[in-house]
């Protein structure tokens, strides 16, 4: 008999890596194929796309009913309008106009894009505030005119973000206490335009939130890397990933996959080392570098004739539907939840 939950999880992978070739596909064409005459760098951010792609496509695809809304994080959008595109609400040739004008916008917008978009998010900081202030809109709709149909507030949040002062503004003001039909995802990439956040900065916005009032949930380590915690030596694995500073991680990126375990290695703490002697006899996979792997490999093969086929093959043959999309469901592997 077929675990009916593994089922639909292999169902989902295998749409949000259609999601993610879509996303690229889309950026790699406004980057390098749409005339360009002015010569301008069009851009796209195809990382901080990419690190949403699980928790967006578990979110449109699953969780969300009719009445839900979405601020969507802006760098994001093309993952956004890969997803409407395979449920049928954004026609096949917006996919090439992406950053073009008239065409789909930088950011998501509720005036500019062609599908359906609930709040415009394109002034950072504004996208999470939205949901909060939509969500006291309501409550006090329901409470002077009669209860509405249920809905939820979700925003998508990166990490980056969490430096505008407006954002802590709006969870402290007293119109926003109490609501229990608001959720903020904050997608601890640890990347930003200006620089690598900063990792006491996630023990800062914990205390942040919780002393406002929020439930804050922390979802770190997926099931390849909790199996590597349990061989010998795993405490070990885990106090090093644990210790880790950002800026180390980030620099695994610009990596080549056979030269992450070297650099994976090079400086380990050193309690780190006296905590278990299999830390200097064990050499594990690296588990913890296969997510980066995996989306380093998807990105940077996108010039080879065998993966532009599969992409095209992507844009060209939509399977996905509203009605056969709601029963799927995913926990994402690594996520911050507020």
């Amino acid at each position: 008999m077929i675990d009916e939950s593994a089922a639909e999880f292999s169902t989902l992978e295998s749409i949000q890596r259609r999601v993610l070739w879509l996303a690229v596909r889309m950026i790699d064409h406004a980057n390098n194929e749409r005339p360009n005459v002015d010569g301008v760098k069009v851009g796209g951010h195809q990382a901080s796309s990419a690190s949403v792609v699980s928790m967006m496509t578990a979110l449109f695809l699953h969780h969300l009913n009719g009445h839900d809304r979405v601020a969507v994080k802006p760098h994001a959008a093309p993952v956004f309008h890969a997803i409407q595109y395979l449920m049928g609400n954004l026609d096949r040739s917006y996919l090439t106009t992406l950053r073009s004008k008239g065409g789909l916008q930088s950011y998501p917008s509720r005036t500019k894009d062609p599908d359906p978009v609930d709040f415009s998010t394109g002034s950072v900081g504004l996208g999470p505030a939205a949901p909060l202030f939509a969500a006291a809109t309501r409550r006090y709709v329901d409470a002077h005119f009669g209860d509405r149909p249920p809905a939820r507030y979700i925003a998508m949040v990166g990490d980056a973000e969490l430096d505008e002062g407006n954002i802590w503004e709006a969870i402290a003001d007293p119109a926003t206490q109490g609501l229990g039909n608001v959720m903020w995802v904050v997608d601890f990439n640890r990347q930003s335009l200006d620089r690598v956040v900063p990792g006491v900065r996630l023990e800062q916005w914990t205390g942040h939130f919780e002393s406002a009032g929020w439930h804050v949930i922390e979802l770190k380590y997926g099931k390849k890397l909790r199996r590597a915690f349990a061989m010998p030596g795993g405490d070990a694995l885990r106090s090093w990933i644990d210790e880790m500073s950002n800026e180390q991680y980030q620099s695994l990126f610009g990596l080549a996959p056979a030269e992450v375990d070297n650099a994976f290695w090079k400086t380990p703490p050193r309690r780190c080392i006296n905590s278990s002697p299999a830390w200097t006899t064990t050499r594990w996979p690296i588990w913890s570098r296969i997510s980066v792997a995996m989306i380093l490999n998807r990105l940077s093969t996108l010039s080879s004739p065998a993966t532009k086929r599969e992409i095209d093959r992507a844009l060209s043959s939509p399977t996905q539907s509203r009605d056969g999309a709601c029963r799927w469901r995913v926990t994402p592997a690594t996520t911050r939840r507020c």
